[in-house]
């Protein structure tokens, strides 16, 4: 099995702008750790705190540097309590002010969607996102706190630069489901009504559905057995913007959510990252290695396998 985590974002800067946006310690306060300690050419790669997996100490939060060419290229190691990985992105001008960013992770258990654990799958969808917007100057402040409980209930807040009919037509319409969520978008927009992802899980129920203000449905995990639990979009609107309150309720206090807590907070940041870039927008993609995972993927990460560039940088 491949072991080697693949994603790509296409960023609208020059290479050496976002090379600086991953070295520089202002910057990565900014849109990826609590606290860092960067210097390449000294061999060091250190960031730590309560924005990365484990909530990891200054002593923990050690990553020394593997190979860096600047403005090209930065390869660190960085060893989970699963073990040890190597993370290597790499960079390439496309165009004037346009830079795609390869992100490898080797030795990352890199299993299906939604499958956290140590696994750091949504740590980089969210990470990559949040760097896109720090770039193009839009806030870049969805993170998750590791150093919490993800136990029982899950409660994820964001403000959206967008009113609430825009971020209700995000997580309802099948064309915008796609993009975040979906595989394969099927809604009955009623009460009583159903969503369809494609997971392949079976339809979900729509419990409350109050135009611009409130989405409700029941969620099952497998879709076969487990706990039902009660999924709730809120808006908010004032000033042209929307505060979105995500809410996935009905746990028992002490169910270890810790699987599917970063997961609902990238979703929704890319609910956000819809609502305002409008249809330019593309999420990161993931090479796809195993085809039987594909159907947890959003359309628009499915559609763009073809578009993966995985060259070696010289």
């Amino acid at each position: 099995m491949d072991n080697v985590l693949r994603m790509q974002i296409k960023l609208d800067a020059a290479p050496t702008r976002v090379y600086d946006a991953l070295t520089d310690d202002a910057a990565l306060a900014t849109w990826f750790t609590e606290f860092s300690a960067v210097d390449v050419a000294g061999g060091a790669y250190d960031f730590w705190g309560r924005f990365t997996p484990g909530a990891p100490t200054r002593e923990q939060g050690k990553h020394p540097v593997s190979d860096y060419r600047a403005g090209r290229l930065l390869s660190y190691d960085w060893t989970l309590p699963n073990g040890p990985t190597n993370v290597r992105l790499m960079l390439r001008e496309r165009a004037p002010d346009v830079t795609m960013l390869t992100l490898h992770q080797a030795n990352a258990e890199v299993g299906q969607h939604h499958t956290y654990a140590l696994a750091p799958e949504d740590f980089w969808f969210l990470s990559l996102e949040n760097l896109r917007r720090y770039l193009d100057g839009k806030p870049s402040d969805a993170r998750v706190d590791f150093s919490q409980s993800m136990k029982g209930d899950i409660t994820h807040v964001i403000d959206i630069d967008a009113d609430a009919g825009t971020v209700f037509d995000v997580l309802l319409s099948p064309k915008q489901l796609e993009r975040w969520i979906a595989s394969q978008a099927a809604v009955e927009p009623h009460i009583g009504g159903s969503i369809d992802l494609g997971w392949g899980v079976g339809p979900i129920k729509i419990l409350d559905l109050q135009p611009n203000q409130k989405l409700a449905y029941e969620w099952n995990e497998d879709g076969t057995t487990g706990q039902m639990t009660t999924v709730t979009w809120t808006l908010e609107e004032g000033n042209g913007r929307t505060r979105l309150t995500f809410t996935h309720s009905g746990f028992d206090d002490d169910t270890d959510n810790s699987g599917i807590y970063p997961g609902w907070r990238n979703f929704q940041s890319w609910v956000r990252s819809v609502a305002e870039y409008g249809d330019n927008w593309q999420p990161a993609i993931k090479l796809l290695t195993n085809p039987d995972h594909a159907a947890w993927y959003p359309k628009a990460i499915n559609d763009a396998q073809a578009l993966f560039e995985d060259e070696a940088v010289e």
